[in-house]
């Protein structure tokens, strides 16, 4: 589930998303209501030590509510799943939600992945 409630999420091009939000929604503007719960689901395999970091410019906007990893169904070694983020709009105003795909201890590496979407609550 995207939102609760009566919630519309648009895009930049004014288009409605009903689902919860993937890599292919990054780069655009999201638009949500305040007060307003929404997904991200990214793939991720955590068999492998990489490990999805969330870093939010403005935690009076979006908070980050919870977070879950599901495997895939089929139960196969070394193939991975998809992590789910619930999200809780607040505040009227913008926020970048950046996601980056490393592993946590390699301190000096640069992430192998970063997914950024851009939040507006109004």
């Amino acid at each position: 589930m995207c939102c609760v409630g009566s919630c519309s999420s648009l895009t930049n091009d004014g288009s409605v998303i009903d689902r919860p939000f993937s890599a292919v929604d990054a780069n655009r503007e999201i638009v949500l209501g305040p007060n307003r719960t929404f997904e991200i689901v990214l793939q991720s395999n955590p068999t492998t030590g990489y490990d999805w970091l969330l870093n939010i410019t403005n935690t009076n906007v979006v908070h980050d509510s919870s977070h879950q990893y599901v495997p895939d169904s089929s139960n196969r070694v070394g193939v991975g799943g998809n992590t789910t983020w619930s999200l809780l709009t607040r505040d009227v105003g913008s926020t970048t939600l950046e996601f980056s795909y490393g592993r946590p201890w390699e301190k000096d590496t640069l992430p192998t992945r970063v997914v950024t979407f851009s939040i507006t609550v109004r």
